[in-house]
């Protein structure tokens, strides 16, 4: 919709009902490629993010195995509580 039209339009309330749907119709799909044009741009990497991302590769910390983590914990248990944490994985078969 060209910048005239919306100036020099009448009032939507004095317009017959296919203007108003036509006037309608226009602002809608105006709108519509709007939001999808700011949909389409918001997709793209800017270039500090970028900068950021190869900045960060080099930063990445590794997974820690489970397994160690496990032992860990099991070391500072008791013998007791070991037995008892076996029978409750027995029972459950």
């Amino acid at each position: 919709m060209p910048l005239m039209d919306r100036i020099y339009c009448r009032s939507f309330l004095e317009m017959s009902y296919p203007e108003q749907a036509r006037l309608i119709d226009k602002v809608r799909t105006i709108r519509s490629s709007a939001l999808n044009a700011a949909r389409v741009y918001s997709k793209k990497i800017t270039k500090s993010a970028m900068r950021n991302i190869s900045n960060n590769k080099g930063k990445r910390k590794m997974m820690k195995d489970p397994t160690i983590a496990a032992k860990k914990a099991l070391e500072k248990l008791s013998p007791d509580q070991i037995s008892l944490i076996a029978k409750a994985f027995q029972n459950k078969d």
